[in-house]
């Protein structure tokens, strides 16, 4: 059995949620499988099923598998122009626009947060920003099968588009003077969310109508990228 995988998840979760967005390619079921449901989604997704050992599969999975993983299609990017037309038929549109996120799990953990909200897309740079894989996939729990992402080739760029939409655009940084829960998201949102190291670069901040900081009261002097989105939107959508 090889070891290295591309495209691959695991878990029944994330391999539920890409059965149900024709996503699959390939399924590896383990011969003791039994989850009834999975199973149906699995005949009816018409996939090719390879059956392997428990073994086979803990070593293709870096991680709990739960009897089964799968092989995935590439996932493909929005336009940005398409996000736009997603949010004009929101109430009250929100589209988080992502700074250099480097981390996988961070980045899936951001769609997840993503989906509960209610957002209508992701933007984030084509360049110093991990792609949408399957650790990505894993990590977003499912969610990555319904948020919409495009790439653009200059952030700024894209922020200018929003504002001529009718955006304002909300950072959140270390730096800010307003304290996250003073502000009335009661407008078009476009929420920055900055890197894991770096934050929000310069210009991106320069460029933004508000720069919110979230009060830190522990010994930790940072929080995780996908935890400060979760923090904000939830405050967004009261």
């Amino acid at each position: 059995m090889e070891k290295n995988f591309n495209n691959l998840i695991y878990g029944r979760n994330p391999i539920r949620e890409a059965i149900l967005a024709k996503k699959v390619k390939k399924i590896y079921l383990s011969n003791s499988f039994s989850h009834a449901e999975i199973l149906l989604l699995v005949e009816q997704s018409h996939a090719p099923i390879v059956k392997v050992s428990n073994a086979d599969l803990d070593k293709m999975c870096n991680g709990v598998h739960q009897g089964i993983a799968a092989e995935i299609k590439d996932y493909e990017y929005y336009s940005f122009d398409s996000i736009l037309q997603i949010a004009k038929k929101k109430e009250k549109p929100v589209i988080v626009l992502l700074d250099g996120i480097n981390d996988t799990h961070n980045l899936g953990a951001i769609l997840r947060c993503c989906d509960i909200f209610d957002v209508a897309g992701v933007v984030m740079g084509k360049h110093n920003q991990v792609p949408l894989n399957a650790t990505v996939a894993k990590s977003s729990a499912g969610a990555i099968n319904y948020v919409p992402v495009c790439l653009v080739n200059n952030l700024n760029q894209a922020i200018t588009k929003l504002k001529e939409e009718g955006f304002w655009i909300v950072s959140t940084d270390g730096s800010g003077k307003t304290n996250y829960q003073d502000l009335e998201y009661d407008f078009k949102v476009g929420l920055v969310i900055g890197s894991e190291g770096q934050g929000v670069s310069p210009l991106v901040l320069k460029n933004s109508d508000f720069i919110v900081k979230i009060p830190q009261y522990g010994h930790v002097n940072s929080l995780n990228a996908s935890v400060a989105a979760g923090i904000l939107l939830a405050k967004i959508r009261q």
